[in-house]
Order: structure tokens, then C-alpha cells, then sequence
């Protein structure tokens, strides 16, 4: 009896024995691969650099002037945040003949944004002119609905022909589609960007 108390006691020392390198080296493995996990993790905190491209319908409240176009969205999440800022620039056909040209800054948070820029309208049903363009914006995934207005700063009247109609503070509906496509960085998954803002945008 004695001598298969001490069997089974050497027979435990030398399965523990075996057992001790191979949890130490699984221990070295798993602390080998956290460090590589946690690196491949994204860095929000970075921020990202977003290009939205997106095409729109707009129409001038009051006068029906239908507009086709598109518009172009350069936009800056400066980190993990929903704030963001950025440059746009866009461009719409409307159907009495002119050609309206905008750009400038944008910012916003979440789907909610705020345009400043300057907008060109060429001649046509009335005189071409150039104005100051201020808008707002709400976007949810790819669509965006814009609230724009246009103060003209000043009119241009054909040199050769009489003199057009000059239009006053343009308020305008504008419906856009589009989609975002992250340049560098990354966004959280709560971000309005397509983020959208990121975004989806409208202009």
C-alpha cells in the first residue's frame, strides 16, 4: 500500500511538472497577441477626412424654378465627436437656361449643419447676379434637405439687349442624395456620416 501512495504521488510531481511550461506558454502567447489586437483597433480619437459627392433637385419657393445639379462636400471630423467642418462646392442647371455656381465653408453636428458661402446665378429669366448664400441643413444617411437663401450682393444686365428683371433674397428647397467616403481616419459608429453629415449633406 505504501509503496502505490508513492507511485501515485511521483505520477502527480511529473504531470504537473508537464503541465506548468505549457500554461506559462500559453500565457506568453495571449500576452503576445493583446498588444497586436489593441493595435489593430481603429483610432477615433484621430478623427478622419471624408468626400462626399451627392446630386440634387432644388426649387425656388414662389417661382417654380426647378434646378438639376450636384455638389461636391470636402469634410474634417477633427475626432471621435459628431462635430465636423468642411468646404463645399455645387452646381445647378435651371430651367429657364441659368447656370448657378456656389461654394464656400459648411459645419455642423450630427445631422444637423450650417452653409456660408457665395453663389453665382448666370442670366436668364432674370439677370445674372451674384449673391451671398447662407443654408441649413439636415441629413440622414444618404438623403439631405437643405433650407437655402441667396442675398444678392449684386446684378449683372446684359451689355447688347434690355435690361432683365432682378430677383431679390432667393429662398430655395434643396434635395440631395449622396454618400461619403472616408479619405483617412475613422468614424464611430454613432457618426451621421456615410457617414452621414458622415454628411449625408445637402447643400
Amino acid at each position: 500500500m505504501r509503496q502505490l501512495a508513492t507511485l501515485t504521488f511521483a505520477s502527480l510531481l511529473l504531470l504537473g511538472a508537464h503541465t506548468a511550461p505549457a500554461g506559462a506558454q500559453e500565457a506568453a502567447q495571449d500576452g503576445a497577441t493583446t498588444p497586436s489586437v489593441a493595435q489593430a483597433l481603429p483610432d477615433y480619437a484621430a478623427g478622419a477626412l471624408q468626400l462626399r459627392p451627392s446630386v440634387g433637385w432644388s426649387v425656388v419657393t414662389g417661382e417654380r424654378t426647378h434646378g438639376l445639379g450636384g455638389g461636391l462636400e470636402l469634410i474634417r471630423f477633427p475626432n471621435a465627436s459628431r462635430w465636423r467642418w468642411g468646404v463645399f462646392a455645387e452646381g445647378f442647371g435651371e430651367l429657364d437656361g441659368a447656370a448657378r455656381f456656389a461654394g464656400g465653408l459648411s459645419a455642423g453636428y450630427g445631422m444637423f449643419g450650417i452653409q456660408a458661402g457665395v453663389a453665382h446665378r448666370t442670366e436668364g429669366d432674370f439677370a445674372a447676379a451674384t449673391s451671398l448664400q447662407l443654408a441649413k441643413t439636415i441629413t440622414f444617411g444618404p438623403v439631405g434637405v437643405a433650407m437655402r437663401m441667396g442675398i444678392p450682393l449684386r446684378h449683372y444686365q446684359p451689355s447688347q439687349a434690355p435690361a432683365l428683371e432682378t430677383r431679390g433674397v432667393e429662398l430655395a428647397v434643396v434635395v440631395q442624395v449622396g454618400w461619403s467616403f472616408t479619405l483617412s481616419g475613422a468614424r464611430p459608429a454613432h457618426s451621421h456620416s456615410c457617414s452621414p453629415h458622415g454628411h449625408s449633406h445637402a447643400h
